[in-house]
């Protein structure tokens, strides 16, 4: 039996996301260029939003990088004023990493540029469409973020 061009897209959602996401990331690189950050560096500013103050192990993890260029991302975030690094009071060896007040003003002023990035591309999508899409991605981004504690290497 032969996919409809509609069946076959629908067959390849792999495809699907992965298109999307190069589109999405060009425009998310657009709107954070011109505060100097790049994609990496707003991913681990997420992290901290989303999670709290971080041990840097925790955020090699979660980020998928080694620890070398964690250092580089952090420094450069440390150096912008946009997050704040201090000693684990039970462990002095471990570094704990949290949004400063400037990098919870810039994430918000960013939110608003993401919107209006979410508005342009899914713009032919109903406002239910939208919500489901969102809910569905959120559960799948959910999925992938418990197959990263696995010893296999993955990344987030």
């Amino acid at each position: 039996m032969s996919a409809t061009g509609s069946e076959a897209r629908t067959a390849a959602s792999s495809v699907l996301i992965s298109q999307l996401a190069r589109g999405m990331r060009r425009r998310i690189e657009q709107a954070i260029e011109p505060l100097g950050l790049r994609p990496r560096e707003l991913h681990a500013l997420q992290h901290l939003r989303e999670r709290g103050a971080s041990p840097q192990q925790t955020l090699v993890e979660l980020l998928g990088i080694d620890a070398t260029n964690l250092v580089a991302i952090l420094n450069s975030l440390d150096n912008a004023g946009l997050i704040e690094r201090h000693r684990d009071r039970t462990d002095r060896r471990r570094a704990i990493i949290e949004l400063s007040p400037s990098g919870e003003r810039l994430l918000a002023d960013l939110d608003r540029a993401l919107l209006e990035i979410d508005d342009e591309v899914f713009a032919p999508l109903t406002l239910t469409e939208r919500q489901t899409l969102n809910a569905l991605l959120a559960q799948s981004v959910e999925h992938i973020a418990t197959d990263c504690t696995q010893p296999h290497g993955g990344t987030c």
